[in-house]
């Protein structure tokens, strides 16, 4: 039997409140999920229920409430049968290669790359080598030209955004009695407070678990990097 018919895929997208701005994008992301390129099974795509309440970009509130929507994808994604969980921001658009390519890594976390808003002026990735010693995982964003068509993790620790992230199952199985299994958290033992994103992949790492940053999984990154128009903010091409 061919390893690819045992798998499945869940798709999980966190939805914040529903006044929030990532609503409008969803349309984008569907799209982009409908047109991967793949044999392996896809679930019907699962957009959490809105969290009460508005909140500001930063604020605080909101980003305890994006950990909610996360691990609200992580318990629906363990009362199905699927190997993988797959998330995705709602303002984060992959290419049509990028679960084929993310799966065939065969690691316990895979993860695809997209720009920081200020992309145009920056030229830097929401990913980058872990800092050393950093409680929450903290890292330089690198630039998008020294590390386009590598792969990283296999050496290296690396950190960075949760929203092109392929996730295998056992990751989030409770692997010893006297700790919980592993969620998305802002808060570790030393009660330091972190971003949610780049602690995960601390803490997945710390675990033991092997990761890779695939750059050649370039994703959009809405508003303003639309994947339509990947040439034109990527690679600077066909600029009008």
């Amino acid at each position: 039997m061919s390893l690819k018919k045992t798998l499945s895929v869940f798709v999980g997208i966190p939805n914040l409140s529903t006044n929030d701005r990532y609503k409008s994008y969803l349309g984008f992301v569907s799209n982009a999920l409908k047109n991967q390129k793949t044999s392996v099974k896809m679930l019907p795509t699962y957009i959490t229920p809105p969290h009460a309440g508005t909140f500001e970009m930063g604020n605080s509130n909101r980003l305890d409430a994006i950990i909610g929507r996360m691990n609200d994808i992580v318990d629906k994604f363990m009362t199905s049968d699927a190997s993988h969980l797959w998330i995705l921001d709602g303002d984060v658009e992959p290419p049509p290669h990028a679960l084929e390519t993310l799966i065939r890594h065969n690691v316990d976390v895979a993860s695809g790359v997209y720009p920081m808003h200020d992309f145009s002026t920056s030229n830097k990735m929401l990913f980058g080598e872990m800092k050393q010693g950093h409680q929450c995982g903290g890292f330089k964003p690198c630039l998008w030209e020294s590390a386009k068509g590598q792969v990283f993790g296999e050496t290296e620790r690396w950190s960075g955004g949760t929203g092109c992230m392929l996730i295998k199952r056992w990751v989030f199985k409770q692997h010893n009695s006297r700790l919980p299994a592993l969620r998305f958290a802002r808060t570790g033992l030393d009660k330091r407070t972190c971003g949610g994103d780049m602690f995960f992949w601390k803490r997945i790492q710390d675990a033991g678990f092997t990761a890779r940053v695939d750059f050649n999984v370039a994703c959009g990154h809405l508003p303003d990097y639309r994947l339509s128009r990947i040439d034109n903010w990527l690679h600077g091409v066909g600029e009008e």
